[in-house]
């Protein structure tokens, strides 16, 4: 039983544009002053082109759907034995190492623990997380391996990621104010965010963003749900919920890699096993973070990935096939790499179909990229240093505002201290003792909890 409904895994492949969308001619204006970064307010294609690629497109997702199978079947169950046997390998050498006399034993196993463990992690926050909690094997009827049972190896709750990932993501991917994942609320990465003289140190949040990726996006449906459901009667309901799950994965977490285990290692082995496993489980974490950060902008905000300002009120799926397909990058690599991203190196095959076993996007890529080509639609894609290295340029350039970004600012801030002191937030409820020195996000949360 999920905690909340509307949080049921699926497809993405439909939705109803909000009321307030802003409806757009047949053709989009596009805008890209450096040639880079380009911005959109719809389809570049008409309908008539984005009707006929859609009709290609759902050809090749009916096709692959009717194939499915034992093949399909026989490969998810073994990534899931292989994240079990690859932990339970981990954690053993971990706890082995502190039982070793020589240093230099014992750092090697230590090493050779966390790498396993944190392969464990990675494999099963992508390849295996990510992709079950998508839909993408619930053909199966398995006991386990389908969206409304499984829950990730990390401290968000799968309901609340499948809110904020599934739904807001994967239905209005890249459009400013409703995809939020547009910079996860802390980084500019497009001109058409305002600049202010926090994104100065975007390259620092970025960092801190990466090695705690896990916890930013745990936090991140909490700080989403805020908004959407302010107008709500059921916010304080819905909230109390979400937050209660959050703080609960939290704990559980948190005692399981820093608590039970290094406990029962120290118990059954001593001292020095509780810490090597302590210290192997945190470095597995932070590992698994980076790994997952840096695929994830990989897919969505290299140098062309595009952005969008609007939302089409009239899109069809042509349009929002058209709309994933230039919002996303691929990343080259070989059949391991594409497995320990969880197939997210194929990330415009994902977005297009995100009900899909993810195994199989390597086979229509070349017949996605065919019918780009026939459109004369970007397929972005390159190598993973490529991309990389486009992400950490956008995010540098965004870092700095043009003199009409910082005359702009200057000129917003005695209006915006008005407003400031004029608004009240009838969702905040008053901080005060240790609580006024956490950051909004977690006031909210501890509030809510209550």
């Amino acid at each position: 039983m999920r905690l909340f409904p509307s949080t049921k895994a699926q497809s993405a492949l439909t939705y109803s544009a909000p009321s307030n969308a802003t409806q757009l001619g047949e053709h989009a204006n596009v805008h890209s002053p450096t040639g880079r970064y380009p911005i959109l307010t719809g389809t570049p294609l008409t309908k008539a082109q984005t009707e006929a690629l859609g009709r290609e497109l759902d050809d090749i997702y009916q096709r692959v759907m009717a194939s499915l199978g034992g093949d399909e079947a026989r490969y998810i169950q073994r990534i899931y034995a292989t994240v079990a046997y690859s932990e339970v390998a981990g954690r053993g050498l971990l706890a082995l190492a502190g039982r070793l006399s020589s240093k230099r034993f014992q750092g090697s196993t230590w090493l050779l623990g966390t790498a396993l463990l944190s392969f464990s992690k990675i494999l099963n926050n992508m390849e295996l997380g990510h992709n079950v909690m998508h839909g993408q094997y619930d053909w199966m009827q398995h006991p386990h391996l389908n969206s409304q049972k499984y829950d990730w190896d990390n401290v968000c709750p799968a309901p609340l990621w499948q809110h904020s990932h599934n739904y807001l993501h994967h239905t209005f991917t890249n459009i400013l104010g409703l995809d939020h994942d547009v910079g996860y609320h802390l980084i500019r990465i497009t001109e058409e965010q305002t600049w202010t003289p926090s994104d100065r140190y975007n390259l620092l949040k970025t960092a801190v963003l990466a090695l705690g990726f896990e916890w930013a996006v745990a936090f991140h449906d909490i700080q989403i749900s805020v908004q959407e459901y302010a107008d709500s009667p059921e916010l304080h309901q819905t909230m109390q919920q979400k937050t209660r799950a959050l703080l609960a994965k939290i704990a559980r977490q948190l005692v399981k890699d820093y608590a039970v285990l290094p406990a029962a290692a120290g118990v059954t082995l001593g001292r020095r096993s509780a810490l090597t496993t302590l210290t192997g489980n945190a470095t597995a974490n932070v590992a698994r973070n980076l790994w997952t950060w840096a695929v994830i902008f990989c897919g969505h905000f290299t140098e062309q990935a595009h952005i969008y300002t609007h939302l089409d009120v009239n899109e069809s799926k042509g349009d929002w096939y058209v709309r994933q397909i230039l919002g996303s990058s691929n990343i080259e690599g070989s059949k391991w790499f594409h497995i320990l991203t969880g197939n997210l190196s194929h990330q415009i095959e994902h977005h297009i179909f995100p009900d899909m076993p993810a195994s199989r996007y390597a086979d229509i890529a070349p017949q996605v990229r065919a019918i780009c080509r026939k459109y004369h639609l970007e397929y972005n894609t390159g190598r993973f240093s490529t991309q990389f290295s486009q992400v950490l340029k956008r995010i540098h350039h965004f870092s700095k505002p043009t003199t009409e970004e910082r005359r702009a600012y200057k000129q917003s801030l005695s209006e915006a201290s008005k407003a400031a002191a004029d608004r009240t937030d009838s969702n905040k409820e008053p901080s005060s003792g240790w609580s006024r020195f956490l950051p909004p996000i977690l006031r909210h949360t501890l509030s809510y909890a209550k």
